[in-house]
């Protein structure tokens, strides 16, 4: 019985020792990435290269994404000491520079405020995940329906949202995805900590780092559309002509909706819209 109690103390400091690495190094590896993303966006030489070489972030992300995906289903990379390393090291960083073209788009101080909020989000339902008691690990298919539901919502509004151009339909699409993410995060928080139906091995650290890196993306990412389009904080201080230029982005117009003037013959009175000929009285 002794021995059985003697075991358990030294599992559970092993799995707190655990918990420390990955949360650290995900701290880590944030830090790393609002430095980088900091400077392309406030450095005017290096966002005009990333804006116009755009094809440059996305072989980076396409990348990340392939190496990841090896890194997850191929336990041997992570069974080797300094292969793993590596294979991490490089995902994080080729993920950093996937997102640089949105960090050169967007201002420095934007994307700060962002990035902080983001962080908070992420370590609140961290802490939320650690501490309640109902046991998200057992719920796996819940929680794969749920997204799954939500996947066909956030699909539905971000055609309503392209599309018809439909007043922040988009807000919804983001709310949606980031609810998702977030109910991960606290699976992945109870996966980590241990003491639950199903826990990651005490090996894992870099594969739990690196999953808590990636839901911090997802949630950031979503960000852009605030960051590049309302601009809750830069907007008032960004007055530079040069500035405005290069930090433009195009939009699609509106497939259909409202008729526009353009289409009107004012000659004949006739309205022309997709296709249709309508004789105004």
């Amino acid at each position: 019985m002794e021995g059985r109690r003697t075991r358990l103390r030294e599992y559970q400091r092993e799995r707190r020792k655990f918990a420390c690495v990955s949360y650290t190094l995900t701290l880590m590896w944030l830090l790393v990435a609002l430095i980088q993303w900091a400077l392309v966006s406030f450095i005017a030489d290096i966002n005009a290269v990333f804006i116009k070489f755009y094809w440059i972030s996305l072989i980076f992300f396409f990348v990340a994404m392939v190496l990841v995906t090896a890194f997850i289903f191929f336990e041997k990379l992570r069974a080797v000491t300094c292969l793993n390393w590596l294979i991490c090291l490089l995902i994080v960083e080729f993920v950093i520079v996937g997102i640089f073209t949105l960090a050169a788009l967007t201002h420095w101080l934007e994307m700060v405020v962002w990035f902080f909020f983001c962080v908070f989000l992420l370590f609140v339902f961290i802490l939320i995940g650690s501490i309640i008691p109902h046991d998200l690990t057992l719920d796996v298919v819940i929680l794969f329906v749920l997204a799954f539901i939500f996947l066909i919502i956030t699909v539905f509004f971000a055609m309503i949202s392209i599309l018809v151009k439909m007043p922040n339909t988009f807000i919804v699409y983001q709310v949606f995805i980031t609810i998702v993410v977030l109910l991960f995060v606290m699976y992945h928080a109870q996966t980590i900590n241990g003491g639950r139906y199903a826990e990651m091995r005490l090996n894992d650290y870099l594969l739990a780092a690196l999953i808590l890196f990636h839901d911090f993306i997802i949630i950031f990412l979503l960000t852009f559309f605030q960051q590049l389009v309302i601009k809750f904080v830069a907007g008032p201080i960004t007055t530079t002509t040069e500035n405005i230029d290069k930090r433009a982005v195009s939009y699609f117009e509106p497939i259909i909706g409202p008729v526009s003037e353009d289409f009107i013959d004012d000659d004949d009175g006739i309205t022309a819209a997709f296709g249709n000929t309508t004789t105004t009285k």
